[in-house]
C-alpha cells in the first residue's frame, strides 16, 4: 500500500514504495483503472482536406463563456479520447475553469469509420485544423494544445511550424512523453526489455488495419507477416499508406525534433529518463529557445509517474501539466530536476 505521507515538494516526483522500477510504473499506470467519464459532452466531426475526419468531444464547465481559456488534449498510439490520461487531465482542468476538447486522431478506433486513412506522428495538419475549429467557437479565447506520447510530437511538431504558419488562437502547448526522434524510439522499443510493449502496440496496430478494412474493403489487402515490430509495422503500412517511401523516411519527416527548437510560443515538455521507450538522449542534445521548457525526472516510466501529487492523489505527472496550464506560466514548474 502507498505510504500515507505524501513528500514535501510535490514537484519533486517520488515514485509511491515499491514502484521505482520503470516498467511497474509503466503496466501498472496503464492498467490502474481510470473513473468513468460523467460530464456532459458535445461530438464534433471536423473533415480535413482529403475528406478523412478528426473529432472533437467538447466539454464546458458551468459557468464557462466565449474568451474563457480552452486546452485541446491529444491522445497517444492506439488511443483516443477515452484515455485515462486525456479524460484525467480533462477533469483537473474543468473545475478551474478550462473548456477541454478532446480529440480523437483521424482513424482513432471510436472514430474510424470516418477516414480511409490513419493518424501518425507527423499529421500535425489534423492538430491544425482542430485548433482553427475551436478557435471558430470562440474567437478570442486562448487555447492550449496539449499531447500524451505521440500526440506530445504532434503538437510539438505544429508548434514549430506555427513559427512560419501561425496557428489562430493557439497560445501554448504542453507535451507528456512524447517521441520527438521516432527512430531513436523505434530502436529503444525493439530491445529485448522492451518488446513487450513493441508486441502490444503492433498488436493493436494490426487490429486498427483490419477494423479500417472493415469499414473500407476496398482498400489494398492486407498482409502482415507471423513475427511482427512496431519497425516493421511502419514500413508495411504506416510508411506506404500515409505517403513515406518507408518507415525510416516517417520517422525522420514525422519527428518533431527538428522543429522543437524553433517554437515560438510559452511550451512545457516533461518526460521520465528511464522510459522503456521514449530515448531521451534527443531531448538532452536539444538546443532551447527560454519559451521552451524541458523536464527530465529520474523516474516515472511511460506515462506512469505514480506518485504523490501533493493533491491527494497520485498521478504526478497529469497534475503538474493541469498546473502549468491553469497557471498560466510562460516556462515549466519552477523546480529543476
Amino acid at each position: 500500500m502507498p505510504s500515507p505521507h505524501p513528500p514535501t515538494n510535490s514537484h519533486d516526483f517520488r515514485p509511491l514504495p515499491l514502484l521505482r522500477n520503470p516498467h511497474v510504473q509503466t503496466l501498472l499506470g496503464h492498467l490502474w483503472p481510470c473513473p468513468k467519464w460523467s460530464h456532459p459532452v458535445r461530438r464534433h466531426v471536423v473533415r480535413v482536406a482529403d475528406g478523412d475526419a478528426v473529432t472533437l468531444y467538447d466539454t464546458a464547465p458551468p459557468g464557462w463563456s466565449p474568451g474563457g481559456p480552452i486546452a485541446l488534449i491529444v491522445h497517444g498510439l492506439t488511443g483516443s479520447h477515452r484515455s485515462a490520461q486525456v479524460q484525467r487531465l480533462a477533469t483537473y482542468l474543468l473545475p478551474q475553469g478550462w473548456r477541454v476538447v478532446r480529440m480523437d486522431l483521424r482513424g482513432a478506433k471510436p472514430s474510424i469509420e470516418l477516414s480511409r486513412g490513419t493518424y501518425h506522428a507527423g499529421r500535425s495538419d489534423d492538430i491544425r485544423a482542430a485548433v482553427e475549429t475551436v478557435h471558430a467557437w470562440s474567437p478570442t479565447s486562448p487555447i492550449t494544445a496539449v499531447g500524451f506520447s505521440l500526440g506530445g510530437n504532434l503538437v510539438l511538431k505544429l508548434g514549430g511550424e506555427a513559427a512560419d504558419r501561425p496557428v489562430p488562437g493557439l497560445t501554448r502547448i504542453g507535451a507528456l512523453a512524447p517521441p520527438i526522434d521516432l527512430e531513436s524510439c523505434a530502436a529503444l522499443i525493439a530491445r529485448p526489455p522492451n518488446r513487450l510493449y513493441d508486441s502490444y502496440f503492433v498488436r493493436e496496430l494490426i487490429q486498427e488495419a483490419h477494423l479500417r478494412q472493415h469499414h473500407f474493403p476496398d482498400l489494398p489487402p492486407l498482409r502482415f507477416p507471423r513475427r511482427m515490430t512496431i519497425r516493421l509495422f511502419d514500413d508495411l503500412y504506416t510508411a506506404p499508406r500515409c505517403g513515406f517511401a518507408d518507415a525510416l523516411d516517417y520517422y525522420r519527416q514525422a519527428s518533431a525534433y527538428r522543429l522543437v527548437p524553433r517554437i515560438q510560443l510559452p511550451t512545457f515538455i516533461l518526460t521520465a529518463r528511464d522510459d522503456p521507450f521514449i530515448a531521451v538522449e534527443p531531448f538532452e542534445a536539444l538546443r532551447l529557445p527560454a519559451n521552451v521548457a524541458l523536464r527530465i525526472v529520474p523516474h516515472g516510466g511511460h506515462l506512469g509517474f505514480l506518485g504523490w501529487d501533493g493533491a491527494g492523489g497520485y498521478r504526478w505527472a497529469e497534475r503538474r501539466i493541469a498546473e502549468w496550464i491553469a497557471s498560466g506560466r510562460d516556462g515549466g514548474i519552477s523546480d529543476a530536476s
